[in-house]
């Protein structure tokens, strides 16, 4: 388990985050641009430095947390789709038991596939889907709203400047936002898509977390929201 200089895992005060990645080797999910273009960082890495493409459990990493002493806030699976049909379903029961044996910590779980989830996650667990625009929001989110988590939330990253209609409905908790990164500024979002979806957040007051990534085209003080737990 390693710090990790993902900004949203941080605490409010400033305390480190951690990834946590009990499941080993290339996730299965193939993360695509329109063009056919992967953004996937994890295959990158994998890539770049010729690790162990084979997927596997690593039970020492698995018990990993119980070594954190002070609150604090893990992402789970940060290399890998826990959810995908591919992961055994025994790897996810050892995940979450460990997760619900350790109640002071907070564990962060971020799905694309959200239809997957067929049981309740332990109460120190915010659970989110990934999105990158209305393409892939309702199927997504609707997923979300079935699933059982004290704190759901959104990540849409990369926000690909097609905006979403967030709803009431939706009953989120969080929205993170972030651009596509090594991939240049042809798929930045637009300001004024970017302005929309921040404002239906705030009419909804759904706390809002703008990474450090869309400094440039937001153009003021980022607004880095958490969720009110």
């Amino acid at each position: 388990m390693n710090r990790t200089k993902i900004e949203w895992t941080r605490g409010q005060s400033g305390e480190p985050g951690y990834s946590w990645n009990p499941i080993r080797g290339l996730c299965p999910e193939d993360c695509k641009l329109p063009d056919g273009k992967s953004y996937c960082y994890a295959r990158r890495l994998y890539q770049r430095f010729g690790l162990d493409p084979k997927l596997r459990f690593d039970y020492k990493e698995l018990v990993a947390p119980a070594a954190i002493l002070k609150p604090a806030r893990i992402f789970v699976c940060s290399t890998m789709e826990v959810f995908h049909p591919r992961i055994p379903e025994a790897w996810r029961m050892e995940i979450f038991n460990i997760i619900a044996s350790l109640s002071s910590l907070t564990f962060v779980v971020l799905t694309k596939h959200p239809e997957n989830i067929t049981k309740a996650t332990p109460d120190n667990v915010w659970l989110g889907v990934s999105v990158t625009g209305i393409e892939d929001w309702d199927e997504r989110v609707r997923a979300l709203a079935r699933a059982q988590a004290r704190v759901k939330f959104v990540s849409i990253e990369p926000f690909l400047g097609t905006t979403p209609m967030i709803g009431k409905e939706n009953n989120l908790d969080w929205l993170i936002i972030g651009r596509l990164t090594g991939h240049g500024r042809a798929r930045d979002p637009e300001p004024h898509a970017l302005g929309w979806l921040v404002l239906q957040a705030k009419k909804l007051g759904i706390p809002i977390f703008l990474k450090n990534n869309l400094k440039d085209i937001w153009g003021g003080d980022l607004i880095q929201e958490y969720p009110h737990v």
